[in-house]
């Protein structure tokens, strides 16, 4: 991702058209606006790494609201993961929800 984000920053950049406002904060520190300063890489260390941003990012609406249930999100590949037999049809349908606080900065 590192190495995506700077060649689309070096070779297209301009090119995007994103004008907006560069901060003082983001002037200090020579950063534009094309990619949000929260996100970032991550390398997946092992199998239960894997899983657990897996299930992060599929309770991830039902964090923000967007939904009561997982399953209740079209844009999810947890109907993937559902067909492929990974995760339960069911999957947090009891409340319990298996995302650990430290996956990412949550």
């Amino acid at each position: 991702m590192l190495l995506i984000k700077r060649f689309v920053t070096k070779y297209y950049g301009n090119q995007l058209g994103i004008n907006f406002k560069i901060s003082r904060s983001r002037k200090k520190r020579r950063e534009a606006n094309l990619w949000q300063r929260r996100f970032w890489e991550h390398l997946i260390r092992n199998e239960i790494d894997f899983a657990n941003h897996c299930d992060y990012i599929h309770y991830n609406p039902v964090k923000h609201q967007l939904c009561k249930l997982p399953q209740q999100w079209s844009f999810s590949s947890i109907h993937r993961f559902i067909k492929q037999d990974i995760y339960p049809p069911d999957w947090t349908s009891d409340g319990n929800i298996p995302v650990p606080e430290d996956t990412w900065d949550i």
